[in-house]
């Protein structure tokens, strides 16, 4: 069993790209405001993540598992947060530019900020919906962290929208299939 976990986290983790300059794309008026709003957007997801980082929960070892497989270095870093609704900024510039490029808080069940896993209530064992939050975790690591990652990914998400993001398709290619719910072991305390 150990072999085959390494062997799927060794092929996820030969498979993510460097986090590198976005490829040549299309300007569009979203894509102008990024010099001012992507310092607010880090801004935003670090104070998020750091929120996070504080009131979520370890995983447990299966789920520890997943992210490993996923390409997550350590996932010892890994922290759930479980909410009603994906958070959104409430800069009204900020709210305008997530939900142009298809963020939305009526149909978005999960989001990473680096080691923070936010997901909606009912979709916290989710298999298909955590191993693809976990393929973004090994994004941030690849990247160096929340800022360098989220340089790359917002420009991306400008160019070529939600669906089309290289970091979307990346996290989609390498979702797992299994049971609806990952049923997890009582915590105990």
């Amino acid at each position: 069993m150990k072999s085959i976990l390494f062997a799927a986290a060794a092929l996820a983790a030969a498979s993510l790209e460097v986090c590198a300059a976005p490829p040549a794309a299309p300007a569009t008026p979203l894509a102008a405001q990024l010099t001012t709003l992507t310092p607010r957007v880090i801004a935003w997801a670090e104070k998020l993540s750091s929120e996070g980082r504080a009131s979520g929960i370890p995983l447990t070892p299966a789920l520890a598992r997943m992210a490993h497989a996923a390409g997550v270095r350590d996932p010892g870093n890994i922290r759930l947060v479980v909410v009603e609704r994906i958070p959104l900024p409430d800069e009204p510039a900020l709210r305008a530019a997530a939900l142009k490029v298809g963020l939305s808080q009526s149909s978005a069940l999960g989001m990473t900020l680096g080691y923070v896993v936010v997901v909606r209530r009912g979709y916290e064992d989710n298999v298909r919906l955590l191993s693809h939050e976990f393929r973004h975790v090994a994004q941030y690591e690849a990247c160096g962290g929340i800022a360098p990652f989220l340089e790359v990914h917002l420009a991306d998400l400008a160019a070529f929208g939600y669906e089309d993001s290289p970091f979307e398709v990346d996290a989609r290619a390498h979702e797992q299939d299994g049971p609806p719910k990952l049923r997890r072991a009582s915590s105990g305390g």
